[in-house]
């Protein structure tokens, strides 16, 4: 059995890229002052329109329901929440809001794990979502 330590876990977490940063990502690329509905409906159909990319290939779609529906990006969104990552400061909370300081913490954490191509496809894959969601 391979004993993993406290310092390589963490190390393998800040160099992996996780679903959560591939998110940040796309909300990274949103730009400053981005808002966008918080309509889980149209999220999850969003990334499900994407599905073929291999960005957002982690997420597995169920397709019974009314709409398309992931767990893990329902979790991936209220964890990007819950870590300030992404604000919703109006006042009846129908949108999700993209700060300057949230860019930034996005910049030093989930950004940099990715290359300049995977930047780049990243790019391209927000500005697509960015316009299903308006």
């Amino acid at each position: 059995m391979v004993e993993v330590t406290r310092e390589a876990f963490k190390k393998r977490l800040q160099e992996d890229i996780t679903p959560l940063d591939v998110v940040a990502g796309i909300l990274y690329y949103f730009g400053e002052g981005a808002t966008f509905p918080t309509d889980y409906q149209k999220l999850h159909e969003s990334f499900y329109a994407e599905r073929a990319n291999s960005l957002v290939q982690e997420f597995k779609f169920k397709e019974s329901g009314p709409y398309p529906y992931s767990e893990l990006l329902e979790s991936v969104f209220a964890r990007i929440a819950i870590s300030g990552l992404l604000g919703c400061k109006n006042p009846d909370y129908s949108k999700y809001t993209v700060s300057s300081a949230q860019l930034k913490k996005i910049e030093t954490s989930a950004l940099k794990k990715f290359s300049q191509d995977k930047k780049e496809e990243l790019r391209e894959l927000s500005q697509r979502i960015r316009t299903r969601l308006k």
